[in-house]
């Protein structure tokens, strides 16, 4: 059951979205990890991970393509075989990791945050922040660190075909009542009014922003990340824009420390004239990639997108434009899509 967890992840997308993967038996798959981890914790957990990340290392050739080709970008050389391996077990610690969070067995002292005391500032001034964060490293250990001891209240924007399972998995699980999902297919003007609400109450959103969404692909910027151009969703950047609030690069780690979570500042806040609405996203994007690079850099096999993030297989073809709106609110997909 463990291995259709690691599954959700590490399944291979060859020729899909990313999102196609099997949901069915990932909840129950869980919640036997949970009871392993309760009776066990992470010393006993850890040797079944191990066990499951072993298999897919063996029977999953496009997972260790694509980690080869992330590996040779960010290592700037051909990755050896222990480096692949390095690479997904390090996947299958950081879900142990995850685990930890959800069950509180992370506490604010296991983690080593700076940016803590400027987001209790933020929700003191009722001020809030948007929170762009990325399939690197663990943002579950930024959860662990804000919300285990009930002073802030994040909500997670995601889409609603990834987050039935783990809603319910949350709702079972956790003891926490700080964190909340948003379920989402379209930011509305009164979707952005509900969200920027929250912000007023000194909340926090958190977004992904590093791959594009299900069924929005069409909206999207290129932008070189770790040397090559990929496709990034516009979404999370227009909506941070749109809300006013203060922007903020969110990451947590695993080190030979401990835990770590870093916050680092995208955004001042404030409204951006239309003229000006182009640059400012192209800016804030630069931005966030720029700390993407640096802690890819800083933590080369905490980088968990097994698949064809730069479009390698894919056959060359002339290079396009960005699919860039200066409307915020804008989510058609385009006509050629």
């Amino acid at each position: 059951m463990s291995r259709l967890l690691v599954e959700r992840a590490m399944n291979d997308p060859g020729q899909r979205h990313w999102t196609e993967t099997k949901e069915r038996g990932n909840y129950w798959a869980m919640r036997i990890l949970v009871a392993v981890y309760r009776v066990g914790g992470r010393l006993l957990l850890k040797p079944l991970v191990t066990l499951v990340v072993l298999y897919f290392f063996i029977t999953r050739p496009s997972v260790r393509r694509h980690s080869a080709a992330y590996l040779r970008r960010v290592l700037g050389r051909p990755p050896r075989w222990r480096d692949l391996w390095r690479h997904q077990l390090s996947f299958g610690l950081a879900l142990v990791d995850r685990l930890g969070a959800w069950m509180g067995r992370i506490r604010r002292t296991d983690v080593a945050f700076d940016g803590h005391q400027t987001m209790l500032d933020l929700q003191a001034r009722s001020t809030g922040a948007v929170l762009l964060g990325a399939h690197l490293g663990n943002l579950e250990m930024c959860r662990a660190v804000v919300t285990n001891d009930g002073s802030m209240k994040l909500n997670v924007i995601l889409h609603n075909r990834n987050t039935e399972n783990f809603n319910r998995l949350i709702q079972n699980v956790s003891g926490q009542s700080g964190i909340r999902l948003i379920q989402v297919d379209d930011i509305t003007p009164v979707t952005a009014m509900q969200l920027r609400a929250k912000l007023d109450q000194g909340e926090f959103l958190i977004l992904l922003a590093d791959r594009l969404p299900p069924g929005n692909t069409g909206r999207f910027i290129r932008h070189p990340v770790l040397g090559d151009d990929v496709r990034l969703p516009m979404g999370p950047f227009w909506l941070s824009l749109m809300l006013g609030a203060p922007v903020y690069f969110m990451a947590g780690f695993a080190t030979n420390r401990g835990h770590r979570a870093v916050l680092e500042p995208l955004y001042d806040g404030g409204k951006v004239a239309r003229r000006d609405r182009d640059r400012v996203s192209r800016e804030l994007v630069s931005s966030y990639v720029h700390y993407l690079e640096r802690y890819c850099r800083r933590y080369p096999f905490q980088w968990f997108n097994f698949y064809d993030y730069w479009e390698d297989d894919l056959p060359l073809a002339p290079a396009s434009t960005d699919r860039f709106s200066t409307n915020p609110l804008h989510q058609k997909r385009s006509s050629d899509e």
